[in-house]
């Protein structure tokens, strides 16, 4: 009998070991942040990188500002961008973050491209980055300065929290302020659907959200932004796990 209850209490402590050390391995991560990186690619590869991983996922979609306020405030354990460290710190602070950390880490794990879309009517199809500007800066308000018809230009921009918004800006802008009258829409598919019913409209978004049927992609440089975590400081050894497990699959498209 003592035998059988010595066996028993060794066999319980030891299934109550593994329980423990599966439980230490599986924990929930929690991201949020850019609608691109979570549409193109968290979501598609959740289940494997979970599955690799050991750990669950609890995904939230917004923008990459708001991601980044997240991430501050403590309701997620990484944020995700599709651009630079600057250009989300700025679009956080455009959703109302005062101060970015200074511990803020960029973690690149894949990268897409932003494009430019008008409507199909629109005969004017090829833009270099310069008329771009000048067009969301407002220097050109009337597609006949451009060859088109005569139509007041009207611009469509993601949210003012966006990343892809602040990329434009930094990248294919220098820096200049958008007009007034341009159109922030609430989120980034919005910009194809607007632009998809309004023949003077042109908006610039991850390609990922373009619908061909519907609209026309401009012919001009490519405008080539990450795909990327936001930690602050270094990554946990879990968190760094699923980071690792994402690159993996990003670098392979």
């Amino acid at each position: 009998m003592r035998i059988t209850r010595r066996i028993t209490g060794i066999c319980g402590g030891a299934l109550l070991m593994l329980v423990l050390a599966v439980n230490s391995r599986a924990a929930e991560v929690r991201l949020s942040g850019a609608a691109s990186v979570v549409s193109d690619l968290i979501t598609p590869n959740k289940a494997v990188v979970e599955k690799t991983t050991g750990h669950t996922l609890t995904v939230t979609t917004s923008t990459a500002g708001k991601g980044l306020i997240d991430l501050v405030e403590g309701r997620s354990d990484a944020s995700l961008a599709s651009a630079s460290l600057e250009a989300t710190i700025q679009a956080a602070k455009s959703a109302g973050l005062k101060d970015a950390p200074a511990n803020l880490k960029l973690h690149v794990v894949g990268t897409s491209e932003v494009v430019f879309i008008v409507h199909p009517s629109n005969r004017v199809t090829r833009l270099s980055w310069e008329q771009i500007r000048d067009i969301h800066t407002g220097k050109i308000t009337n597609w006949k300065e451009l060859g088109g018809k005569d139509l007041p230009i009207t611009v469509y921009t993601d949210a003012k929290a966006s990343a892809t918004r602040g990329l434009i800006k930094q990248m294919v802008m220098g820096g200049q302020e958008y007009a007034s009258h341009g159109k922030a829409v609430d989120f980034v598919k919005k910009v194809n659907d607007d632009v998809a019913q309004d023949e003077a409209g042109i908006g610039g978004l991850g390609i990922g959200f373009v619908d061909r049927n519907k609209v026309t992609i401009v012919e001009s440089k490519k405008v080539e932004r990450p795909f990327a975590f936001v930690t602050l400081g270094e990554p946990s050894a879990l968190l760094r796990t699923v980071i690792d497990a994402y690159a993996q699959i990003g670098n392979r498209k």
